[in-house]
């Protein structure tokens, strides 16, 4: 971390410096998060083809997964 506060003010401001593993651990995690979040919308969406299939009305759906 820098501290980057220029001399007239009175809030200290800073810059994160990251190294590139960081930067490419950071990436990563990003990924990873963005990955879960399709795999449960994916999971969703079959669940909900499922429901309908049996039958059910999309007001019955959306009243089960609410």
């Amino acid at each position: 971390m820098i501290d980057i506060t220029p001399e007239d003010s009175v809030v200290p401001i800073y810059q994160i410096i990251e190294s590139n593993e960081e930067l490419a651990e950071r990436q990563a995690e990003h990924e990873a998060q963005e990955e879960a979040k399709t795999a449960r919308e994916t999971v969703r969406e079959s669940a909900l083809a499922k429901l309908s299939a049996l039958g059910l009305t999309e007001e019955e759906v959306q009243a089960i997964i609410k």
